[in-house]
């Protein structure tokens, strides 16, 4: 794919013109003349010059180049619409203003394409012949491109606009992040919150193209909820404002809250997870994880906001496994176990948070007996998983919470996790207690596979008999249920 002809169906002087501006994009974001092979290693005063270069040389191209009337008239057009500020004193909001500009105009031709495009009947002498492409799929190499000018946006658009312990801050990221935080001038109009908000509503608007969407999620999901997160819900330092002072109407502050759940309802929900817990500040990633050093602690109103959201994520269907893969996979972990025993501590040590996090009763939740009511289910089918990448620490996981769940509140434990989990072995136990007159011929109280099931899960909730003997109360509950 990385070389196309305009596609069948979607027009070719709209193929033409997502060619310009990719073509356009790469204009913008060409290295400068310091005799570096990329912007990321320049400084303060090389960056803002190449900044300013690229700006002029694209401008120059759409003057010179007739070719490039029609994305003109298309960037001016969407220009012209925006609400936004476009221009500034500070060259990294006019580079990022253009960018985003750009970013407009590819999604708005490569709607157009997929609308237009008529693949046609399917040939049956070739049913084996792969069917026609969408002509909005971008190439490997637009792909590249989208993708760097994405980076460019978010780096210069977004992250230098954080408060102090929101996200992590660029100058711990890359030496590139640490020039750009130097660079931006706070100073100029417009206002640095404005600024984000354009960022991150423009951003969302380009999202709504699926592959764009999942070009801009996929990466920079955590830097565009960590704007959101700002922009809708930081209080403000003054309270008495008057509406001609306000950087934000309320109205815009209110988009930003829904956009923030719309975007979280959207994502994988173990991203989504896992993103929220750095914003917290108890990042699952190993400690030698750029995000997790040298940064301010999250203010008080994000580390609730986050535990709202997180709780939020949990009492959703599937919300447990989402919780744990968040975890777990944002902890790097792999194949799971191994016969290392410091690798095997860190595993139970891993557990152990997931386990404290879901014996944790939400605040949001209407009672400790309707939180159980709705997890617990989840936590015993952990002990089900198949997949042999995952079945262990799942296992460790479902046996860290049950015993958990089962010291703090026993009762509640009882009642969701251990009757159901008991509950074909109980049918036999009890089966004595039923006259044979009322017992019909060939009836079958429990199938074989439900009562393998439930040994299993008995041995594996009671593996490590230590902590059982330690934690106690599970021996006398299974004895209380069985008689």
């Amino acid at each position: 794919m990385a070389g196309r002809g305009p596609a069948a169906g979607g027009g070719p002087l709209e193929a033409r013109c997502l060619e310009r501006i990719v073509e356009a994009l790469r204009l913008l974001l060409s290295p400068g003349g310091s005799g570096s092979s990329s912007l990321q290693i320049t400084k303060h005063e090389v960056l803002l010059a190449t900044l300013k270069s690229n700006l002029s040389a694209l401008e120059a191209t759409f003057l010179k180049d007739p070719h490039w009337k029609k994305l003109q008239q298309l960037r001016d057009g969407i220009a012209s619409r925006a609400e936004w500020p476009r221009h500034s004193v500070d060259v990294t909001w006019s580079f990022s203003a253009q960018t985003l500009l750009l970013l407009l105009c590819l999604k708005e031709t490569m709607v157009h394409l997929a609308a237009d495009f008529n693949p046609g009947k399917p040939n049956p002498k070739t049913p084996e012949a792969a069917p026609a492409l969408s002509p909005d799929t971008l190439s490997i190499s637009q792909q590249k491109t989208v993708q760097a000018a994405l980076q460019f946006v978010v780096t210069l658009g977004v992250c230098p606009y954080l408060m102090p312990g929101v996200g992590v801050p660029l100058r711990h990221r890359t030496e590139f992040g640490a020039v750009v935080q130097d660079v931006v001038c706070l100073d100029a109009a417009p206002d640095a919150t404005r600024r984000l908000y354009t960022s991150c509503r423009v951003l969302l608007s380009v999202a709504q193209h699926a592959s764009l969407g999942s070009l801009i999620f996929c990466r920079h999901f955590g830097d565009v909820a960590a704007g959101l997160c700002q922009l809708g819900f930081c209080p403000t330092k003054r309270k008495s404002l008057k509406p001609e002072e306000e950087v934000l109407t309320e109205e815009e502050r209110a988009l930003s809250r829904e956009a923030l759940r719309d975007i979280l309802d959207q994502v994988y929900q173990p991203l989504a997870v896992r993103e929220l817990l750095i914003l917290q500040g108890g990042p699952p990633q190993s400690c030698t994880d750029t995000k997790t050093q040298a940064r301010s602690r999250a203010p008080a109103w994000l580390r609730r906001l986050c535990g709202q959201l997180l709780s939020e994520r949990l009492m959703r269907p599937s919300g447990v496994q989402a919780v744990v893969r968040g975890i777990l996979e944002g902890a790097g972990a792999g194949v799971a176990g191994g016969s290392d025993a410091e690798a095997t501590a860190a595993d139970w040590k891993k557990c152990d948070l997931i386990a404290k996090i879901l014996a944790s009763c939400p605040q949001q939740s209407l009672s400790p007996e309707d939180y159980y009511r709705g997890t617990c289910p989840q936590i015993l089918d952990l002990f089900h998983f198949q997949d042999k990448l995952t079945a262990r620490q799942f296992q460790r996981v479902a046996t860290t919470t049950f015993l958990t769940m089962s010291r703090e509140r026993p009762q509640l434990a009882a009642k969701y996790l251990l009757q159901p989990m008991l509950a074909p072995l109980l049918r036999c136990v009890k089966t004595a207690e039923i006259p044979e007159s009322d017992l019909v011929p060939g009836t079958i109280l429990v199938t074989e596979e439900e009562l393998s099931t439930c040994i299993e899960d008995i041995f594996k909730s009671t593996a490590p008999r230590q902590e059982i003997r330690e934690t106690s109360g599970m021996v006398e509950l299974i004895e209380q249920l069985t008689g």
